[in-house]
């Protein structure tokens, strides 16, 4: 598990609720710089003060772990889908165009590498 991405995620999901560190760390109890340590990824957090945040932000733990879960692609299709929320229509044109070309790199590549997906 990345504890940086889980941690970024985390902070993200703060973001959009418009919590501050001081504030989710009162809701949870605990100190603002224990926040701080674990969305940087500085701090390991327990199972039970992950799930604390989890609930009290009132999100889906496959969000905060889909890094580390395989079947978690709807997590990353909800990203993509709201990353396109904020564009023009020129920009979700390049968009796609590089998702495309990047895909077609990827897939050249592990067939090169003979690499298969985690879950084949």
């Amino acid at each position: 598990m990345d504890y940086k991405d889980l941690g970024k995620r985390l902070k993200a999901e703060r973001k959009k609720k418009n919590i501050t560190q001081e504030q989710l760390a009162e809701m949870v109890d605990c100190s603002s710089a224990h926040i701080s340590h674990i969305e940087t990824g500085n701090t390991i957090p327990s199972v039970e003060m992950l799930i604390t945040i989890i609930n009290k932000l009132g999100i889906s733990s496959d969000a905060i772990l889909c890094d580390s879960v395989h079947k978690a692609d709807h997590i990353y299709k909800d990203e993509l889908n709201e990353l396109f929320m904020d564009c023009s229509e020129s920009e979700v044109k390049y968009i796609v165009e590089m998702a495309k070309e990047n895909l077609r790199i990827y897939r050249k590549y592990k067939a090169v590498n003979n690499e298969g997906e985690p879950d084949e």
